[in-house]
Parts: C-alpha cells; sequence; structure tokens
C-alpha cells in the first residue's frame, strides 16, 4: 500500500539515490588516512568542508585526525563535494556580511541555519499551529491533488526541488498512483541522509518508480534537460521556498529553469501570500519559541564554520518582524551588549568586528507574495499560469505554471525595460513564434477551408501578413517590394462583406483563380521578416523617426490583430486542430480555472457617478496625430501611438458631454444566463431556436456545446463563461429581461471606457485578466472574488470576450484625419453598420488590451467574432 502522510519509514528500506554532483570536483579534498595535515594546510581543508550539514558534524576531538577518518566517522551527516570550491567563499560571504561598508545593516548568510541540528529543529517548526504554511499546503493537496494531477500526463518526469521529509509530497504522489501510469519521481536535496530516510517511506506504488537525486539546484537542472523533449517534465517546488528569494531572485531562478523545459512541461510552486501582519509574525514568533531556538543554533554553526568561538550566542537574541510595506518577515540576531567579535585568520592576526548594543544583524528574510505579485513574476519570467488552488483560508496557494510556445508580456514589463512606445524585437520574435504557432497547425490540412463565408481562406492571412508589412516598409524607405512583386497585389487587403448582402464590400486585393503554393508563401514571408530584422537592429543605416516607428506600431498591431481573427475562424472550423504540447486543461477533469458550473461569481452593479470622476477617467481617445510625424514630434519614440480612429483626445463640455450616473454589471452575461432566455423563447426544449455562432447542438440530439479551440464542451465546463455573441443578440437579451421598462441596455463607448479606466486605475491591477492567450478560452478573469465585496476588485475585464457598446462607430472629434500609412483602415466602415467594441478576448495581444483609447469594431449583427456583453442601468 502506498504510505500515508505520517507514515514512518521502515529501516530495512534502501531507496535509490543517483548522485548528480560535480564528478570532476567530487575527489578533489580526499586525502589518504597516513595524510596528517595541521596548521595552514588545516585551515585550506576546512575552508574546503564548508556544507552545513557536515561541518556541524565535526567535533573539537576532530581537528588533529586524519581527513579520511573524519570523512569515514561522518554518520548523521555527508560530505558535498559539489560546494567544495565556495568554502572559502562562504567564510568570506560571513566575514563580508559582518563588515559592510559604512551605514549598511550587517548580516549573515541564510545557510547557516540549515545544519543538521537546524534541520531538526525546523522540522519541528512545520508542526507548529502558528506555522500555517504547511498545513495550509496539506489542505490543498488534501483537497485538490486529483486537479493537479489531471494536468501533469502519463510517463511524465517529475522533480521536486528541495524535497525535504516529503510529508507533503506524499498526497501528491498517492493521487498520481491512483490516476496515472509511468510515473518517474525525483527527489532533488543536498542532504543525502535526509533524502535516504525520507524516500525509504514510499514503498508500494506501481505506478509511480521513486528515486534520490544528490545535488544542487543548478545540478538539477543539468539532470532535468539530459530527457528528451518528448518527455513530459513537472517541476515540484512547495513550501514557498521561493519567499527565500527577493523579487529579482525570484523571477531569475524561475526563467533559468523554464530555459531547459520544453514546451508543455509544468512547475507546480506553493507560494504564502502577504497575509495579515498578525499571522505571519506569529507564524516566526512562536509562542514555544522554537523558531528562536532554530534562528539562535544558526550562530554556533557560524563557530563550526570558522572553528572557532568568534561569536558568543548568549550576547545576542533572536529578533523577527514583519516588513509590510516590502512584504518580508525579516529575522535578526540582536545584540543584548556591546562588545567586539574575534576572528583569528591564517598566520594568527586577529580581527575585531565591534557589535553595538541593540544592533541587529539580518539572517534570513522570507518574502510573501500577493496574488497580483506572484502573477506579475509569472508574466515576466514568461511562464504561462494556467491553474491555482487556494488554502481554505486563502492564505496559501499552489500555481501550475507551464512552459509555452510563446509569451506575449504586458506592454508593462517592456517600457520598464526599453523606454520606447514601439515593439521591440523580442516582442516581434514572440509575435512570430504565436503566428507560426497557430497557422503551422493548419498548414497542409485545411488551408483552403473558408469557416466563416464572410472571410477568405485560411491561406490569405498567411500570405496577407508579410505582404501587408513589406508594402509598409517599401513605402516608408523608398525601395522596391519583396519579391514575388505580385503577392502585394493579391494579399494587400483581405474582404469584409455587408452581412446582410454580401455582394456589398468596400475595395480590397484581386481575388486570384489559383492562390500561390503555400511553400512560396512561407519563403516570401521568412524574407520579409528578414528585412524587417536588418532594420531593427542596431548596426541599421536607418534613423529610426516617429513615422518609421508609426510604420513598425502599425504593421505590429495589423499582424496582432490578425492572429485573432485566424483564432475566431478556427473556433468556426468543423475540424479539431491538434496543436502541439497545447492541451485543454479540462481535458480529463475539470481544472478549478475553468470555473466550472456553480463557481460563477455573482453579477454585482457597480453604480458610477461621472461628476465624482477625474477629467482624465471621463475622456475618450488620446491625441496623436500622424501629421506631427514630420514635425514636432520627428524624433519622438515615447509618445503612445494610437490609429487614426483613437485620435483625437475628446474631452467632456467640449465635444462630448457627461453622462449621467450608470450601474454597469460586473461581468459579462454567461452561456448558462444567456440560455435561460433562449430556453423562455422556446417550445421545443430550445431546438427550435436559433442558437449563437459560438454553440453547436450536436446532430440528433438536443445537447447543446460550446465552440472551443479544442473542440466543443459540455455546458457543464462553460455555462460560466461570458457567451460570444452578435450585437443584436445582446440588445435581444437586454429587452427580454424587461420588455415594458425596458429598464437594461448595452453600455454606451463613454460608459464602457469609464468603467475600464476605473478597473484599470484600481488596485487590483492587469495580471488577473484573461488576454494575450493566458488561457486558450474566453474565461474572463483569474481573479478571486470576495464573498460580499463589491469593489472594483471584482469587475472582470477587459478580457476573456470582447464587450459590445450600443455606440456606431464614428470619428470620435471633429479634428480627425484619415491616416496617411493606412487610410483605409477606419474610414471604410464609418457607414452606422459598424459598432465599438471595447476591452480584448483571450486572443487579444496585450499592447491592444492595455491601451484603453483602441477601438474595436465590427457589424451589429456578426455573430463569429471573440465579442460579449455586461448591460447597464440608468442609476438613481
Amino acid at each position: 500500500m502506498p504510505p500515508t502522510q505520517n507514515q514512518v519509514p521502515p529501516t530495512e528500506t534502501f531507496p535509490t539515490i543517483i548522485d548528480i554532483r560535480r564528478k570532476s570536483q567530487e575527489r578533489a579534498i580526499r586525502c589518504t588516512t597516513n595524510h596528517s595535515s595541521t596548521g595552514e594546510d588545516e585551515h585550506h581543508l576546512l575552508d574546503n568542508l564548508i556544507m552545513s550539514n557536515s561541518v556541524s558534524a565535526i567535533k573539537k576531538d576532530d581537528l588533529n585526525t586524519p581527513f579520511m577518518q573524519i570523512e569515514e566517522k561522518q554518520t548523521t551527516g555527508f560530505v558535498d563535494y559539489v560546494e567544495i570550491e565556495s568554502g572559502s567563499e562562504l567564510r568570506k560571504r560571513i566575514l563580508d556580511g559582518l563588515t559592510p561598508p559604512r551605514g549598511q545593516l550587517k548580516s549573515i548568510p541564510t545557510v547557516v541555519l540549515y545544519d543538521d541540528k537546524g534541520l531538526q529543529i525546523y522540522d519541528r517548526i512545520t508542526y507548529l499551529e502558528e506555522y500555517y504554511l504547511v498545513q495550509e499546503e496539506i489542505d490543498i493537496l488534501e483537497a485538490d491533488s486529483d486537479k493537479i494531477v489531471d494536468l501533469i500526463p502519463d510517463n511524465s518526469v517529475v522533480v521536486e526541488l528541495g524535497s525535504g521529509s516529503l510529508r507533503k509530497t506524499v498526497v501528491l504522489l498517492n493521487a498520481l498512483e491512483k490516476r496515472r501510469q509511468n510515473i518517474r519521481y525525483f527527489a532533488l536535496d543536498l542532504m543525502r541522509d535526509e533524502l535516504t530516510k525520507s524516500l525509504a517511506c514510499l514503498d508500494g506504488y506501481k505506478n509511480v518508480t521513486t528515486a534520490g537525486l544528490w545535488g544542487t539546484y543548478e545540478e538539477g537542472m543539468t539532470f532535468i534537460s539530459s530527457f528528451s523533449p518528448e518527455v513530459p517534465k513537472t517541476i515540484v517546488w512547495l513550501g514557498s521556498s521561493i519567499g527565500n528569494l527577493n523579487r529579482i531572485e525570484a523571477r531569475e531562478f524561475i526563467s533559468a529553469y523554464r530555459d531547459i523545459l520544453n514546451v508543455g512541461d509544468n512547475w507546480l510552486i506553493g507560494i504564502d501570500r502577504r497575509n495579515s501582519a498578525k499571522d505571519i509574525t506569529l507564524a516566526y514568533n512562536d509562542p514555544s519559541s522554537i523558531t528562536r531556538e532554530f534562528i539562535m543554533n544558526g550562530l554556533h554553526h557560524v563557530n563550526a564554520i570558522f572553528r572557532q568561538p568568534i561569536i558568543d550566542p548568549k550576547k545576542f537574541d533572536y529578533f523577527g518582524r514583519y516588513n509590510e510595506e516590502v512584504g518580508r518577515h525579516e529575522a535578526y540576531y540582536r545584540s543584548l551588549v556591546s562588545h567586539d567579535l574575534a576572528y583569528t585568520a591564517p598566520g594568527g592576526i586577529v580581527n575585531l568586528i565591534h557589535i553595538e548594543k541593540d544592533e541587529l544583524i539580518n539572517v534570513e528574510y522570507s518574502y510573501k507574495w500577493s496574488l497580483e505579485e506572484s502573477r506579475q513574476l509569472f508574466e515576466e519570467a514568461e511562464m504561462a499560469h494556467i491553474a491555482q488552488w487556494a488554502s481554505p483560508t486563502n492564505r496559501y496557494d499552489l500555481h501550475m505554471l507551464q512552459k509555452v510556445a510563446f509569451n506575449i508580456k504586458s506592454v508593462l514589463c517592456y517600457e520598464r525595460i526599453l523606454g520606447e512606445a514601439t515593439p521591440s524585437v523580442h516582442e516581434w520574435k514572440e509575435l512570430w513564434k504565436a503566428w507560426n504557432f497557430v497557422t503551422n497547425g493548419i498548414i497542409g490540412s485545411v488551408l483552403m477551408e473558408k469557416p466563416i463565408e464572410f472571410r477568405h481562406p485560411f491561406l490569405f492571412y498567411i500570405g496577407h501578413i508579410p505582404a501587408f508589412l513589406d508594402i509598409q516598409l517599401s513605402k516608408y524607405l523608398n525601395e522596391p517590394f519583396t519579391e514575388p512583386k505580385y503577392f502585394t497585389e493579391i494579399f494587400e487587403r483581405g474582404i469584409d462583406p455587408d452581412v446582410k448582402n454580401p455582394t456589398k464590400c468596400h475595395e480590397h486585393s484581386m481575388v486570384p483563380d489559383k492562390w500561390p503554393d503555400i511553400i512560396d508563401i512561407i519563403k516570401y514571408r521568412d524574407e520579409v521578416y528578414e528585412r524587417l530584422l536588418r532594420l531593427l537592429t542596431h548596426d541599421s543605416l536607418q534613423t529610426k523617426t516617429r513615422r518609421l516607428a508609426r510604420v513598425l506600431f502599425m504593421t505590429f498591431e495589423h499582424q496582432a490583430m490578425h492572429l485573432e481573427t485566424i483564432m475566431y475562424m478556427l473556433v468556426q472550423s468543423n475540424h479539431i486542430f491538434q496543436f502541439s504540447k497545447l492541451t485543454a486543461p479540462w481535458s480529463e477533469g475539470v481544472s478549478c480555472s475553468t470555473k466550472p458550473s456553480g463557481s460563477v461569481p455573482q453579477a454585482f452593479w457597480m453604480e458610477i457617478n461621472p461628476k465624482l470622476l477625474s477629467a482624465d477617467i471621463l475622456t475618450l481617445g488620446h491625441n496623436d496625430a500622424e501629421s506631427a510625424d514630420f514635425g514636432s514630434k520627428v524624433n519622438d519614440l515615447i509618445s503612445p501611438f494610437g490609429w487614426d480612429n483613437e485620435h483625437p483626445l475628446v474631452e467632456v463640455g467640449k465635444e462630448m458631454i457627461l453622462p449621467k450616473t450608470f450601474a454597469i454589471q460586473s461581468r459579462q452575461v454567461t452561456n448558462g444566463e444567456y440560455l435561460k432566455f433562449l430556453e423562455s423563447n422556446s417550445t421545443d426544449c430550445i431546438n427550435d431556436v436559433k442558437l449563437p455562432k459560438s454553440w453547436i447542438r450536436i446532430k440528433g440530439t438536443s445537447d447543446i456545446r460550446v465552440k472551443t479551440i479544442f473542440g466543443p464542451v459540455p455546458f457543464t465546463i462553460a455555462e460560466g463563461w461570458p457567451v460570444a455573441c452578435s450585437q443584436v443578440e445582446a440588445a435581444a437579451y437586454a429587452i427580454w429581461l424587461d420588455p415594458v421598462e425596458r429598464t437594461y441596455r448595452l453600455p454606451t463607448e463613454h460608459e464602457l471606457s469609464i468603467a475600464f479606466k476605473l478597473k484599470q486605475y484600481s488596485a487590483y491591477g492587469i495580471f488577473h485578466e484573461n488576454y494575450g492567450f493566458k488561457a486558450w478560452y474566453p474565461l474572463a478573469s483569474f481573479a478571486e472574488h470576495p464573498v460580499n465585496l463589491c469593489g472594483w476588485s471584482n469587475f472582470e475585464g477587459p478580457g476573456g470576450l470582447w464587450d459590445w457598446t450600443s455606440s456606431v462607430f464614428e470619428p470620435l472629434g471633429k479634428s480627425y484625419s484619415v491616416s496617411e500609412v493606412y487610410p483605409g483602415y477606419s474610414n471604410d466602415f464609418f457607414d452606422g453598420k459598424h459598432f465599438v467594441l471595447l476591452g480584448a478576448s483571450w486572443a487579444t495581444h496585450t499592447r491592444i488590451a492595455e491601451r484603453r483609447s483602441f477601438r474595436n469594431w465590427y457589424q451589429g449583427d456578426y455573430e463569429y467574432a471573440f465579442a460579449g456583453f455586461r448591460l447597464v442601468k440608468d442609476g438613481v
């Protein structure tokens, strides 16, 4: 039988321990049994023997014992030769920390806490009620391990970093044993004895094999990278160990591991939240003083490392506090008296380090992470966040991250680094990765399919993107088109016919009798991409002006918009596409991240009185006249860009009136709510009513499913998602709710803009919203919704689906002028039939989703876009 959480390991079990330490260093400090070391030789050996658990095992009687005999006498510890080169460095780090530059805080490296005795004391801490982290993590694993395992495929390699006692891990392993086949679990730890003792309890598994990895995190990376890309891998990092790293170190650590993972590989990580100061302070200052014992033991370990009593523990006490502003618990040694530390260096030189009374010496920081900070961390580390499980008290979380084929970061991440408004080379490459990932899935199968009758076949868009880019570059640079030049004639512009009368259509490229071969199109695409990269490199002779920057901005967003077009076309296709290493989270059970039926947050009414708002919240658009590109802004690469229909900035009292008080729903209308509307108009189990194009009725049945990129899914999964429909369908729903008084309606562009600005300017931030392919289905938000809380933290969006408005698409102000770079972008659609949409969908690029002035538009009866709606009503 698999072990239980508290089972005592049988001593006769001998688990497999794999030594992954650097072999070139492993023998560096071995000596023969007849070698005696004294004086400087002895100090040299001790410089090398610095691993926390091995040093603590050396007793006073061992000082004149040959080293090999010391090594053979080790029973509770072991020599980790992987750190041989860093022995003197650790002593130097301790001394450097105790003698910082004037005005800086003294410190001792945290590693001194974790010798054998320190590990034993820490294990006692994990059983304290006050130290809630461990039990909260166990609670999550016991409640949600099946959901976690749903995301770990058969034949996976599972590697746990810093495995420790495996007290929590056994819950996950039992779930893997029950639900998976051929799982190889590896526990990574520096402590060989701890590995042996912990793994001994893991007996009786049939579907899970277990082994220990004796080595460091860095060597664990090498071990993981040794598996072929076809082998699915999941890293497990429990215990909020990430708290030992500061914000920058945490990002760099995750990024380093990301680089050795393959697309589709997972990372399960436990993170302690920024909880109340009272809870955190008590967790690290328990009434039993076990934490104090743990911290104070570090001073004894320092003396063992130096092999001399440089610190008198009796002259210090433990002092802990929670720094709420920074979000970390801070552990210090507080000096009880004014005194000097004395360190005798090799050669007999005595060094004194003065310590003032009440002076603090830092030994540990434990960082806490708000949900917003966690999501920002994952985004900056370029790991997709695919699921989250919270503890019953909402103080602790397990997050499942995944390496994906591309990563579209928040614009804020790039602007902090670059300080420019134009897309970086990295952004271009990630966009191309996204485009190639999607289009490679359709090449060779359905290139000529037209899932939407009002659009060209898929093949057109594969040629349209490079052709549009090439045309714009050639116009600006006054250079010839890339060969074959006739591609610019057939791929320049697509079609958007009148929905009611498809024979009516704006001017577009000629449609050839036969489209070019896909191989020729791909070759053309790559040559145009190379042309752009040459322009973007530092050795380019082309001076970057605002007009060139505008061309780059427009062509970038143009491709991003068409990526979304491809996605909603794919959803309408009868084919189910298999994208490499991309699976639906509900494929083998409903993940918590899908928000299944029954967990949909209530739609609160958010009342807004525009009279109480600042002027910047009330504006629409922004000022970005193209005419200034050759005038006052010729060298301006910083000011934000926008399309011609976003200009000018319009203000209340000038070209716009102040809206009256209104109330808006906190989320979009769901599939389940829309189904009730259709059922009310049906006499035959809705078999006689027209469904939205985002739904499909299974032939010969009354079973209705929701279309996704992964194929149709049952309502049990998608009931709580926002419904995708036309504006006409949305308006009909609003009338149905109150056909007499007509209380409910779609918001105007101005009303919806105000709501989105209030949300974006709130403290809740942007990293919870589903856009930029964070999830490949229209989950609106990843945010948790506190019960009975109606603040802006509960307002979902932008994300999931675009939001319809009742506003006709038209120029914002009198100073609107048609784009010189792309004249047909907006002007052709000011026809009274197109309506404004604001926000974003799950497939909207971050550069579009995070710009509040961006205006999308579709014909009111166009049924295929990733577009939903929420209602408003007049306020009191």
